[in-house]
Formats: structure tokens, sequence, C-alpha cells
């Protein structure tokens, strides 16, 4: 793993960190990193971080959010985030589409901060795209992939992915796969529906849209009312999800997509399951990788 750095002077090697925590989360358009790294002296300000592999592929690329080092050297820590947040932290002008396309909008919301690729169904749809004050650039660009495409983008490798295809191999959990030291499984019912009520456009009142029997056999009662044009059957779909975990602890660094499609052998999970979230920690005592995963 090498890290570097960039700043005014321009990209320099950083020193072998002595603690990194890098996160990837399904629900979390950009990357996390935390770091240190001894420095004798002062490096002066940094700007952006990348980080390579021991093949030179890329693990890392971000902006530094906040640096911290001794006046008299000692050691340099950093917390990045990986360049999806600058979509994030920008505000998107205000401004209505008419029959909008993937590439009008990935032209005017994404390109200008250093995303030269996007990945969708790129035609022209039918219909009115409001981006409205306040809105983030990121916020403006998923509003267009969920409501036309059905899609919920992501970042991967500096490509703005809209396709909504996940990572194509399975990652295997277990005997026979990837090892890990220890996992649990965890029920959150807290998190389910029963009942999700929508808004009539016409007769301005509410009706049930979804209901999730499933959680209706675990005694769940809880309803939720939405707001005109929410979607209710994603809405139980996406409590589904955050109502089962599996989180395992992997020794070294596991390369597992958010999203990557995987299973535990020998473990039955009640279903299909994929990659929410990994956290890589390199410290002292060693290396290893906590891994969630979630419903499909």
């Amino acid at each position: 793993m090498i890290c570097f750095g960039t700043g005014p002077e321009g990209e320099f090697r950083l020193p072998a960190p002595v603690r990194i925590r890098l996160d990837r989360d399904a629900d979390a358009p950009a990357d996390g990193f935390e770091g240190v790294f001894p420095m004798p002296k002062s490096c002066g300000p940094l700007t952006g971080l990348t980080i390579q592999n021991g093949d030179g592929s890329a693990l890392f690329d971000g902006i530094v959010d906040e640096q911290e080092q001794g006046l008299s050297g000692g050691t340099l820590t950093l917390s990045a985030r990986s360049r999806a947040a600058l979509l994030l932290d920008n505000e998107a002008m205000p401004q209505n589409y008419v029959n909008p396309s993937l590439g009008t909008v990935f032209d005017r919301h994404v390109r200008p901060y250093g995303f030269a690729r996007y990945l969708g169904e790129d035609k022209v749809f039918s219909g009115t795209l409001s981006v409205s004050k306040g809105m983030s650039e990121w916020a403006a660009a998923a509003s267009f992939c969920t409501r036309f495409l059905k899609t919920e983008p992501r970042v991967v490798n500096g490509v703005f992915d809209a396709s909504g295809a996940a990572p194509g191999r399975e990652i295997v959990f277990g005997k026979g796969g990837v090892r890990f030291t220890s996992g649990l499984l965890r029920n959150r019912n807290c998190e389910l529906y029963s009942e999700v009520y929508a808004l009539d456009p016409d007769g301005g009142a509410y009706f049930l849209a979804a209901a999730d029997s499933g959680a209706e056999t675990l005694g769940v009662r809880r309803r939720r009312f939405l707001s005109g044009g929410a979607d209710a059957s994603a809405v139980l779909k996406k409590a589904e999800q955050s109502a089962f975990e599996a989180v395992l602890d992997c020794p070294g660094n596991i390369a597992a997509p958010p999203l990557s499609p995987a299973r535990i052998a020998g473990t039955e999970t009640g279903g299909s399951l994929c990659v929410r979230s990994a956290r890589y920690v390199l410290e002292a005592q060693g290396e290893h990788t906590v891994i969630t995963l979630r419903r499909k």
C-alpha cells in the first residue's frame, strides 16, 4: 500500500502509515479515510490523497478534509473523503429540465468536478426534473437516476455509475471462501414497517399502498404515511434491508465492493445477501476488514 499526498508543490509520496481506517458503504456516496503517518518535519498543507495497492491499482482517491501535525513535526493525521464528496459539498443551480437525459444531467452536475465517464441508459425521458434551491449536485443527479432510471447511483473508481448493476462476483465467507475470525447476525425489527400509506394525488386521501406480511408475522405493527411521489414498495424494501445484518471480522485487506453478492457458507440467513459496508483497519496489531452484509 503506497500513499501519495498532493499540495501546492505537487504530489509526493508519504511515509508508510502507522494507522489507517478506510470505510466504504453502499449508503454513503463518498468513501471515508483516516490515517496517521510518521512525519519528522512539516509537509505543508495537503489538499489531495491517493492510495495505491501493491500492484499499482487505485485503492483511494480523494480530498483532504482535515490535517493535523505538531509544530515540530512528529505525526501527520489526515481525514479525507473520496471525490464523490465534491458532489455532496457543492450546491446545484436551481433549474428545471424538460425531457432530461443522463448525459445532460452528468454534464451539468457531475463532470465539472473531475469525473470523465458515466454508466447507465442514456436516452431522453419524457417528463420534468426539478432541481430546487438547497439540493446538492449529488442530490440532483441522484434524483434523476431514481426517478427515470429506477437506479441508485454510486461512484466506482472515478466513474459515475447509474447502471444499477452490482459487482458480478459473489463473495463466499467461511468454509472454502474468505476466512473470518468472528461473526454475528443481527435482527432489527425496529426498522420494519407493517403498512405503508401513500397520498392519492386526485382525492387527497391516504390509501394502503404496500404491506409487509413478514413484518406482521413477527408481530411488528408499525405504519408510515408517505408524502406525494414516494415509492411505497421501495420504502418497504429499504426497511427490510436495514432490519438484518451479518457482521464478519476478516483478517487482512479484503476486497469487498459494496453491493457485491455474498453468502456465508453453512449458515441459513433467510435470503440473498450483499455487501453493505467494508471497514479496513491497519494498526500496530495488524490489519483486518470488518464487513457488514445485508439483504439484497
